[in-house]
Formats: C-alpha cells, sequence, structure tokens
C-alpha cells in the first residue's frame, strides 16, 4: 500500500491482521481518522460490503465511531470513520486483567447501547471482538462499522452481533485464558443476559434493546461510566512529532527542517511523497558540528518511531516512518507549503554536488546555463527553511567562478585579430561580457538576499548590511525588499564564549547580561558590549540565575543550596537555603522588592521561595506572586486564593483556576496581568477586568514596563509587545528558538526606548521601541533613505564580514 489512498495519508496499522486491514489516516487538514480496506474476493461480496456500509451511514449514536466515507468503486476499496483515542478492550484485559463487578455492568450496558442504536438503523456490525471496543475518554465506544459485510458471529444479522456480545462479556470476565480455576466472575443477572446472548438458536436471542432495558433495571449500569485503567496516551503522528522537536537542543532545531525536508520528494504525479535518502547525503558537505545535530535529530526521531532506517536502496537509507507525518505535523506541513516548489530543484543540485564531489571536482560536472540559473535563483530567493550545506554552496560557488573564467577567456582572445574585426569583435564581447556579469551580479544579489533572510531572526544588524550590499549589486525588486523590510529589532549583542551548555540571564533594566560557562561567570554591558565583572561560579551544577532588582546582584540556584554574587565583589558568596534537583525546565526569579528569591521546576512541580532578609523559607507550600516593593502578594490557592498586604489577607476567590506562573504584577500594584488561554488579562485585585477585549495571542512570560503602559510577552521564539490605552500591537517579531527549557526573556530599559530580549545561545536582540527607522520621512521612505540610513548607523560589510557570508565576490565599498 502506498503513503496516500484516496484524499487520506496512512499512518500505522491499527488491527492485528484477518480480512480487514485498518490503518491510522490523516486528510489533508492534518485531522485524523481510522480508514479500513476489506478483502472483497467477488463482486456478491462487494454488494454485501455497499449495502452493509449504505446502512452504517445512518446509525447516529455517541457509542459508535460514525462512518464518515465510503469509496468502494474504486481499487482497492475502503471506507473512513471517526478515530477513537484510547486502548481496546483487549489491551486493557491483556495488560490490567479481566473485569469484575459493576464494571462490567458498565461495559455491558455502553455495548448494548451501541448495538442498540446500529440494530435500529438497520445496520449489523458483523465483526464484534475486543479489538472493536475501544475505552475512550468518555467511555466504551464501538469501532469498525460498516467493515463486516453481514454475517454477525455466530448467525447472520442482528443475532450474530448479540452473540459476538455475548463472547464479548465472557472474555472481559475471563480474559484470554481458560476459565476454569478461576470461579464465576459473571453475576446471577448478567450471567443469564450473556447465556441468553449466546443460545445456540439464533431465534432465541434477545435482541440488543431488550439486552439494554435489563441491564438498565440493574443499578450497577447506571453508576458511572466504565473509563481505561489509566490515562489516555495515544498521541496523533503530528503531536509525537513536535514532542520530539520541543525536546531537541537549539543546534538540533536549526537543522530540523532541512532533515526533514530532505526527507521529502515529489512523486510521479508531482505530489508530495516520502523520498528514502542514504544518511550520506544527509551529513553531505556538513562540519563536525553540524553532523552531530543532524544525527542527534535522526537519533530523536528514529527512537519515536517516526524515521526508519531501510536497506533500499542501499544500506543506511533513512525514510519518514509513515508518509501521513507530511500533512499531521502542522509545523512540516507549514515548511513544505514555504518550499514545495524548489524541493526538485534543490534535490537536483544536492545530486550533482554530490557527484562533484565524488568525482574529483571536474570542471565539467559543473551546473551551466540554465541549470545553474535555476540553482542560483533558488538559492536566493526561492528557499526558506533548506539550507545549502558547504558541499552544495562550494559546488555553485564553483559554478559562478567558470562563469567568470570564461568570460575572461573571451574578451582575451581579440588580441589576436584583424583591427576591423577586433573593433567589432570587440564591441560585441564587451556587450556578452557585460551582459553575462549582469546576470551574474543579479544572482549574486538574489544570494546575498538570502543569506540576509537566514540572518535576520538571529543577526538583524549583518542581516541590514547584506540587504545593503544586495542592492548595490543589484537594484531589482527582490534586493528592494530585503533593504526596505521593516524589523524593529537595531541592535544584537552574543555572548562570545557561548556554548551549548551556557547559562544567562538579563537584568530587570536591560542593561546587563549575566554568563555562566565552564564554571566561569562573567557579566556585560549590553549597550556597550564590554564585559564588565567576572569570577569562578560555584562547585555545584547550578540549575538556574536571576538578577536582583538592583541589577549589582545575582542569584545562582544549584542542586541542593543556593548563592548570591555581588558583581562589585571578586567571590560569590557562601550557600544559603535550598536549590533543584529536579530536572527539566527551571527557573529562578526575584520579588520586584528583592526580598524574596523564588525558584520552580516546572516537570515535577518543585517551587520555594525564600526570605532574604528573614534568612528562612516563605510561602512554604503555597504559590505566591509578589506585587511592588513587596507589599502586596496573590496566594493562588484554587477558591481558597488570597491577597496578602502584609499580615492582613482578603480572600481572592477569582484566583481560581489562573495561571500564577503566567501573573505579573502592574508598577502601580493595583493592576495585574494573567496570560490565560483565551488570551491576555488585566485585572484589579477586586478581580473585575480592566479591558473589555483580551489580548491576542497569549504566550508565557509577561512584563510591563516602567509606567506600566505597555506589556511585552515572550515565548520560545517570538516576542511581541502592547500599547495598554488601547490595546495596539506594537512589535510582533520572531527571535532565535531557545528550546522548551529556557523560554525568551523580555526587559524594557529605563528609559522605555529599548526592549532587550534575551533567545537561545546568549543573544539579546535590541528593539526599538519608538519606530526610529529611516528619516522620519512621510510615507514610505525610498530605498535610497534605507541605504543612507544603514550606512550612516551601522556601515557596511566589513573585509571580515564579506569574506564570511559572501566569499564568492571580491571585496567592495558599498557606503
Amino acid at each position: 500500500m502506498t503513503d496516500r489512498l484516496g484524499g487520506y495519508w496512512l499512518g500505522a496499522r491499527l488491527d492485528g491482521g484477518g480480512q480487514v486491514i485498518v490503518r491510522e489516516a490523516y486528510d489533508e487538514s492534518g485531522a485524523r481518522h481510522a480508514l479500513g480496506v476489506p478483502s472483497l474476493p467477488d463482486a456478491a461480496a462487494r454488494a454485501r460490503l455497499a449495502a452493509s456500509a449504505a446502512a452504517a451511514g445512518q446509525v447516529r449514536s455517541l457509542s459508535v465511531a460514525k462512518l464518515t466515507e465510503a469509496r468502494l468503486d474504486g481499487e482497492p476499496p475502503y471506507l473512513v470513520s471517526e478515530y477513537i483515542e484510547g486502548p481496546t478492550l483487549r489491551q486493557v484485559v491483556d495488560g490490567h486483567g479481566p473485569y469484575a463487578g459493576d464494571d462490567l455492568y458498565r461495559l455491558a450496558a455502553a455495548t448494548a447501547t451501541a448495538l442498540a442504536a446500529v440494530h435500529e438503523a438497520g445496520a449489523v456490525h458483523g465483526a464484534l471482538t475486543p479489538d472493536k471496543v475501544v475505552l475512550g475518554a468518555t467511555g466504551p465506544r464501538l469501532v469498525g462499522l460498516g467493515l463486516g459485510s453481514g454475517p454477525g458471529g455466530d448467525g447472520e444479522g442482528p443475532s450474530g452481533d448479540v452473540h459476538a456480545w455475548g463472547r464479548l462479556l465472557v472474555f472481559a470476565a475471563y480474559g484470554s485464558g481458560d476459565r476454569l480455576g478461576h470461579g464465576e466472575r459473571l453475576d446471577r443477572p448478567l450471567r443469564g443476559l450473556v447465556a441468553a446472548a449466546l443460545h445456540h438458536d439464533p431465534d432465541a436471542r434477545p435482541s440488543a434493546r431488550q439486552l439494554l432495558m435489563s441491564l438498565l433495571d440493574a443499578p450497577q449500569s447506571q453508576q458511572g461510566r466504565l473509563l481505561p485503567p489509566g490515562p489516555i496516551h495515544d498521541p496523533p503522528l503530528g503531536d509525537r512529532a513536535e514532542a520530539v522537536y520541543l525536546g531537541l537542543s537549539p543546534a538540533e532545531h536549526d537543522l530540523v527542517p532541512d532533515v526533514f525536508l530532505r526527507l521529502v520528494g515529489p512523486d510521479s504525479d508531482g505530489l508530495d511523497a516520502v523520498a528514502p535518502t542514504p544518511r550520506d547525503e544527509l551529513i553531505a558537505g556538513r562540519s563536525t558540528e553540524e553532523v552531530a545535530s543532524i544525527d542527534g535529530v535522526l537519533k530523536a526521531y528514529a527512537e519515536a518511531g517516526l524515521i526508519t532506517e531501510r536497506p533500499d536502496p542501499a544500506p543506511g537509507t533513512l525514510a519518514i516512518t509513515h508518509g501521513a507525518l507530511l500533512r499531521a505535523w502542522p509545523r512540516l506541513r507549514e515548511w513544505l507549503d514555504g518550499e514545495r516548489d524548489g524541493l526538485p530543484v534543490h534535490r537536483e543540485l544536492a545530486r550533482a554536488a554530490r557527484r562533484w564531489e565524488a568525482g574529483g571536482r571536474r570542471e565539467a560536472a559543473l551546473f551551466r546555463g540554465e541549470p545553474l540559473d535555476r540553482a542560483l535563483a533558488w538559492a536566493a530567493g526561492g528557499r526558506r527553511r533548506v539550507t545549502l550545506s558547504a558541499g552544495e554552496q562550494t559546488f555553485l560557488d564553483a559554478g559562478i567562478a567558470r562563469v567568470r573564467r570564461r568570460a575572461r577567456r573571451r574578451w582575451a582572445v581579440m588580441a589576436g585579430a584583424l583591427v576591423v574585426v577586433l573593433l567589432l569583435v570587440s564591441w560585441q564581447m564587451v556587450r556578452q561580457r557585460g551582459d553575462a556579469d549582469g546576470r551574474l551580479e543579479q544572482a549574486m544579489a538574489r544570494v546575498a538576499v538570502s543569506r540576509a533572510e537566514e540572518l535576520r531572526v538571529t543577526d538583524p544588524v549583518t542581516a541590514r548590511k547584506l540587504s545593503l550590499t544586495a542592492w548595490r549589486l543589484a537594484p531589482v525588486p527582490e534586493t528592494r525588499r530585503a533593504l526596505t523590510a521593516a524589523d524593529p529589532a537595531v541592535a544584537v549583542f552574543t555572548d562570545p564564549w557561548a556554548g551549548p551548555r551556557s547559562m544567562h540571564a538579563i537584568s530587570d533594566d536591560g542593561a546587563r547580561l549575566a554568563a555562566l560557562d565552564e564554571g566561569t561567570l562573567r557579566v556585560y554591558d549590553l549597550g556597550s558590549g564590554r564585559e564588565v565583572a567576572w569570577t569562578k561560579g560555584p562547585a555545584q551544577s547550578v540549575r538556574a540565575m536571576a538578577w536582583a532588582p538592583d541589577g549589582r546582584t545575582l542569584a545562582l540556584v544549584g542542586v541542593d543550596r543556593s548563592y548570591l554574587w555581588d558583581v562589585r565583589s571578586p567571590a560569590v558568596g557562601p550557600p544559603f537555603g535550598r536549590g533543584l534537583g529536579a530536572p527539566g525546565e527551571q527557573s529562578a526569579w526575584f520579588s520586584p522588592g528583592g526580598g524574596l528569591l523564588f525558584a520552580a521546576a516546572t516537570q515535577s512541580g518543585e517551587r520555594w521561595a525564600w526570605d532574604l532578609r528573614a534568612r528562612r523559607a516563605a510561602y512554604v507550600g503555597e504559590y505566591a506572586v509578589a506585587g511592588p516593593g513587596d507589599r502586596v502578594a496573590l496566594v493562588f490557592a484554587g477558591e481558597q486564593s488570597e491577597i496578602r498586604r502584609g499580615r492582613r489577607a482578603a480572600p481572592a476567590p477569582w484566583l481560581d483556576r489562573m495561571p500564577w506562573e503566567y501573573t505579573t504584577f502592574a508598577p502601580d500594584g493595583e493592576r495585574v496581568a494573567i496570560a490565560e488561554e483565551t488570551g491576555i488579562q488585566i485585572y484589579g485585585l477586586d478581580g473585575v477586568p480592566t479591558r473589555y477585549t483580551r489580548l491576542r495571542p497569549s504566550p508565557g512570560s509577561l512584563r510591563f514596563n516602567a509606567d506600566g503602559r505597555l506589556l511585552a510577552s515572550t515565548d520560545s521564539d517570538r516576542v511581541r509587545v502592547w500599547r495598554l490605552d488601547d490595546g495596539m500591537p506594537l512589535v510582533e517579531r520572531r527571535v532565535a528558538a531557545t528550546g522548551v527549557d529556557r523560554p525568551a526573556r523580555a526587559a524594557f530599559t529605563a528609559d522605555g526606548r529599548w526592549l532587550r530580549v534575551l533567545t537561545g545561545r546568549g543573544t539579546v536582540l535590541t528593539i526599538d521601541l519608538l519606530g526610529d527607522l529611516p528619516g522620519d520621512l512621510p510615507g514610505e521612505p525610498a530605498p535610497a533613505d534605507h541605504a543612507r540610513h544603514i550606512c550612516a548607523r551601522y556601515g557596511g560589510l566589513g573585509e571580515q564580514e564579506w569574506a564570511r557570508h559572501l566569499p564568492e565576490l571580491p571585496y567592495r565599498e558599498v557606503c
């Protein structure tokens, strides 16, 4: 069976074999279904199945998985039904043992209800087994409707379903083994119903409706629903893939799109398809660090069963396990939508680059003419997520260099010609060379644009310089768009010592960055980029860091103790209090008045507060959010929540179900911002909302500016700023993914002019909140205004920057 059938993408097989193959399936929108493909030996069997499916389509019951589509006129025929998350009855009994007592009554009533609905619609299940009952979140659900072609177990029609129901109850009570030695597990009333259902004469069996009516007379049947014995863990493919993605390191995050997009290609009809690819092709031309990250990505997705190794076409070939992932995972679907048109060009480029390398880099194997133009155009402006490997980039660079060499050779040929002919040929060659150089300049300008776009999220300054260079090389529409692109980020600082295990914290006023790497603490002034203090870190592992509001004191939370460092002193202070021993996402923060230190480990729920003045634990066993000056605090305890001012407490039941971890006080101490699932709302301390509408979307970490008029929010890869007077969004910008363990952090500068955002790997973006863009001119500034602005503020690319980002071209001044 292929990756697709009709309009559905196929996932794992759900059944254990038999005459019907049932697969997990996803439609084009990514919605999950169950798809069954029956074995139909002849036209009569097909006709019986068509009649069964038509009747099944009339069933309307919450106890039965709905049949949503039947396509029986093609090859192979198939039926699609609602997917029910949860274990089957067989899995539960085999894993947890048989049912007894009231649970058997609840199972009997639920399945009899389902059968009665099926039969009253004129349908027959025809294949009722313990595999066809799923214990879902709302109780037992009957699945597989319509896949039986008429017979219902022992006997035809509804009576066969009733007989199968009797066997089902016997299995639920005794399991798969021998009944001998287990005693009688069915009490007398239920035993009588099961015996009647198993009567050898189909005409003597009760109907499903009669079974249901008898069961409803028993009080045990009406005492709640039969639920699975444990939490349902049956995530769809997309959720599984996203969970793996969120657990990767930042370096691995960057390469996930590249890996998956190289495992997808067009089929013979030009549609998306799984494209098995040898590992050697995935890592060809990569640096040692990139190879390690790619292997980390492959290992993580292989352990989750989402990427598998196949023996064909060569050992070590890797493939996406189920084609359904191409539609089930929204992130991959978005990547494909952005790259689909260019994927064939990239595969052509990748294969050519490997042949060129394997063949000793012969010039004859280089792209030329249309293939080179097509590859350069795609590399410059046709890709968003695919990154060129070093080998592919070198291959393109060699093709460009070849064009230049041939142009110079044609120029030199003119030296031996007659004077008149020389003049004519010179004129023609100059024109041809100008045309070739012009095309080359345009191609390189698009390459510069592409490299600017790759850097724009993490390094907006270099991106601006590259955009300016592209415009100077060739003022074409692509370079104009890059040059004039709006971006509120105007400066960037990156910790020069940052590594994969480094830890960073930004001060509340956005002025300083603390960094811990390999046991050394450093402090940087973000205005100048200078290192202003350093010392050795504590001996034990540090789990979280936080700046005090004074901007001079740094807290370091270790595994079992915590420390304070006054950055004006040469060493970290003595240990105190406690630490965070639990793994996972960990954080620390000071109260606004600086008198309390909080720490939390999200996954384990470990959380504590330490009173730095009293030198003792505070808010023991409570979830508290402190306000300005530490004079007021919200204590979250469901309906018993309180607002405390010193020793006075007032009830605050409106805090019930509010997320304490996404709550922050406004500077006036009389309002709080809370990021709820439905949006961000600003509340007075009486619980009354101060805004008519919520701010959306609703990411996690919130921070007010000094006068309380602006609110910033950050999650793992985006920052937003709103003006609270009118709810106007001022900033929405993507930032480098930080990973799930360390979300981005934002801090307003003291003057309110800038917002500084700490992202991954110790990179801090400075965002201009007043919109200082070219010239403050009325209307849209012209490209020349943007160019003058960039030259005046940043200058052009330096020679080293040029060599790093545009090694194919000789350096030139652009400002």
